[in-house]
């Protein structure tokens, strides 16, 4: 397995610029010598919404004809500032490249999409190994080196568009449990309410089926049911992924499945008010996996059962399209024998285009509970509860600096771990 390590990082680092700084400087090239109209390339290269921008018109080209095509890498060096296990720094990043069929637009199939994308992770040492933190800091975090096809999938829309058929390899995280507006948070447990810890999610998607039926859906309000059944080999250890269809159904090392039902209801407004309470979202939603998992007492358990529940709002718009100030909980509960977290109450604020001068930036606050199990044989002292704060800046269309710090109390319900203080910067970038 190829690993990286801190000059190796800090080369592929070093490539990374390089390559941004070409594609930056490719445009100003291709202008006459002339200064003014180099300065108007460099102006155009900070308007574009992606930094490679329309590639002399063949993107532009490709979207027309149903195919687009983008990527994205994100780099994070985050440092345990205070207590945790180890005071030091660890770096991470994460690179995919995304390919989207429109198959109407591109042969002729109504209702017809197809999806693909690429990952690739490098490993890193350190993260909640040295906060001691059970939730995970960072939600790009990974021990082991990536170069997988992550995600590829067909999606079919039937019956006037009221049924929604996908299947294929699939974050699951993508269509199940998460919360639009906490996207932004580094905390893994903004992204889905870790007791689901079977979840068929980063970095282990899995093969799939889902059917999704919208049940209301008007100008006031809309009610979506959604099942999904997906590969849950994972549990036992199978890395799905890094593989296709292998373990589905069938596999060797696991036969293990994981359904999940979700209904969603979502509204325009709750009040007659223009800006107040505008644009909210509520989920609930069962999970079962299926096989034979450990109980902490050292017996084994067939299945496991869990449930989740979330809700966002925009409590106040602002005149800009997405501004405004945003509210979202999460409620989780599962099996406290066999699940280290058996229970997830968390909530936060978001607030989107900051002020007149910054209308692009978002900031926010997430407050995040972990239940740990009480089954004595768990070995947990207390429960774990997180602090995140965030402020995003995002300086082109294209590029955002994020930094980020995060509070642990009891790391991992351990009481001889001190209270972890955790910084991080993270960039994006959208190419």
């Amino acid at each position: 397995m190829l690993t990286l390590n801190t000059q190796g990082r800090e080369a592929v680092g070093r490539i990374g610029m390089l390559v941004i700084a070409t594609a930056i400087a490719a445009p100003a090239l291709a202008q006459d010598d002339d200064t003014g109209a180099a300065v108007a390339s460099d102006v155009r290269v900070l308007e574009r919404e992606r930094l490679t921008g329309d590639w002399w018109g063949y993107r532009s080209s490709l979207e027309r004809s149903g195919v687009t095509i983008g990527g994205q890498y994100v780099a994070e060096f985050s440092s345990v500032l205070d207590g945790g296990i180890n005071e030091r720094g660890s770096f991470r990043n994460l690179l995919t490249l995304d390919a989207e069929l429109d198959l109407d637009t591109l042969v002729g199939l109504e209702g017809g999409t197809a999806f693909f994308q690429y990952l690739s992770v490098n490993p890193e040492t350190g993260g909640s190994a040295d906060s001691g933190d059970i939730q995970v800091y960072s939600n790009i975090e990974n021990d082991v080196h990536l170069d997988v096809v992550f995600e590829a999938w067909y999606e079919q829309l039937l019956l006037d568009d009221r049924l929604r058929l996908k299947i294929g390899k699939l974050d699951a995280n993508s269509e199940f449990a998460f919360v639009d507006v906490a996207g932004e948070f580094a905390n893994s447990s903004a992204g889905f309410s870790p007791t689901v810890f079977t979840f068929p999610s980063y970095p282990d998607s899995a093969m799939s089926v889902s059917l999704f039926g919208r049940v209301i859906d008007n100008d006031a309000i809309g009610l979506t049911l959604g099942y999904g059944l997906f590969d849950g080999a994972a549990a036992d250890g199978v890395p799905t992924g890094r593989q296709g269809p292998a373990s589905f159904f069938s596999g060797e090392r696991s036969s293990d499945l994981f359904h999940v039902f979700q209904s969603e209801l979502t509204w325009e407004r709750l009040c007659g008010c223009e800006r107040w309470l505008r644009d909210g979202r509520l989920t609930s939603g069962l999970w079962y996996h299926s096989g034979d998992l450990d109980r902490f007492d050292g017996g084994s358990e067939d299945g496991a059962l869990g449930f989740f529940l979330t809700a966002e709002q925009r409590v106040f718009a602002t005149d800009d399209e997405d501004g405004g100030v945003y509210a979202f909980a999460q409620v989780a509960l599962s099996d406290g024998d066999v699940s280290e977290i058996e229970g997830h109450f968390a909530g936060g604020l978001v607030l989107r285009g900051i002020c007149d001068l910054r209308p692009d930036d978002s900031a926010g606050v997430y407050l995040s509970l972990a239940d740990l199990s009480d089954d004595p044989a768990a070995g947990f002292d207390d429960d774990e509860f997180v602090v995140d704060v965030y402020y995003r800046a995002q300086l082109t269309p294209w590029v955002s600096v994020q930094p980020e710090l995060q509070y642990i109390v009891n790391p991992s319900g351990d009481t001889t771990i001190d209270d972890a203080v955790v910084g991080g910067l993270r960039i994006e970038v959208v190419f």
